[in-house]
């Protein structure tokens, strides 16, 4: 058995830095799909000064391997899914016309291929909006209940065509595989 934390939407990193402070025994995957901010990834897992094992994949998790737009706007904003609506609060919206195309990985395959039922393993999912299709596909194959601990921001509110009925079925059934913890 393996203890495995696997951060989804890294971003520049503070967050994975913490868990590697807290959880000395796991082994710690990223995935950011933003190339800019893997340097700042890289400088937070080094000033952990943790030696346990850290993988930083430059990568969306997605629903399949190959590529797909990253529409770009404030780093904790950026996002692959289309109809996002940010909040004022942010400095900039994001630019629905000049996407950057990035890696995309099955996150459920790749998750099949990298833990077992026996191992204990913690997500935090920040994907901003793809945590529904993702999930979707998780509990469609089973690799779900592969997740011990999930901590996911659910941005059901960004998304003016998501109906919040459709949004309250997919986190009840996630729930009935896993701990759901709500993340922001």
């Amino acid at each position: 058995m393996r203890n495995i934390f696997i951060d989804c939407g890294a971003n520049l990193g503070v967050i994975l830095g913490r868990f590697i402070r807290d959880l000395p025994d796991y082994a710690f995957y990223a995935l950011e799909p933003n190339a800019e901010l893997i340097p700042f990834i890289h400088d937070q897992v080094a000033s952990t000064q943790s030696t346990a094992p850290v993988e930083i994949l430059n990568s969306a998790a997605w629903t399949h391997n190959g590529t797909i737009d990253l529409y770009l706007g404030h780093h904790e904003s950026s996002t692959v899914m289309p109809g996002k609506v940010v909040p004022p609060v942010y400095d900039q919206q994001i630019d629905y016309d000049a996407p950057v195309q990035v890696p995309a990985l099955d996150f459920s395959a790749w998750l099949r291929r990298t833990a077992t039922p026996d191992d204990h393993v913690v997500v935090k999912m920040d994907i901003e909006g793809a945590e529904y299709p993702v999930l979707t596909k998780m509990l469609a194959d089973g690799t779900v209940g592969l997740i011990s601990t999930l901590y996911v921001e659910w941005h059901h509110d960004r998304f003016p065509a998501m109906r919040r009925t459709d949004h309250d079925k997919l986190v009840d059934a996630v729930s009935a595989h896993t701990d759901v913890r709500d993340w922001d």
